[in-house]
């Protein structure tokens, strides 16, 4: 996958993700909307980039928050990896293609 195509899937998956949490703050629960959705890009992802590279690529979205939370992960080397998108891609393409 190209970085620029993998840079607008990230960015869109971050803007419904800030948009469907704020809308639940206000009451609004779009969950029952929304999974079928994640669920088909999961599959899309694994289809990529495996189960494994799949992991990695969530752990990215909800645990680093998109790159914004201080989480960090660390190659055998204990050199960072997946510390931004694009080092997220390079990591993805390198390993789990």
């Amino acid at each position: 996958m190209t970085y620029e195509r993998f840079l607008k899937i990230i960015t869109e998956i971050e803007k419904q993700d800030k948009l469907v949490s704020a809308l639940y703050d206000l009451k609004v629960d779009l969950i029952d909307w929304t999974d079928p959705y994640s669920s088909i890009i999961g599959e899309l992802i694994k289809e990529i980039y495996g189960e494994e590279g799949y992991n990695w690529f969530s752990w990215f979205c909800y645990e680093r928050d998109f790159g914004n939370k201080e989480v960090g992960a660390w190659d055998e080397n204990k050199n960072p990896i997946c510390y931004d998108v694009k080092s997220l891609w390079e990591y993805l393409e390198k390993n789990h293609k």
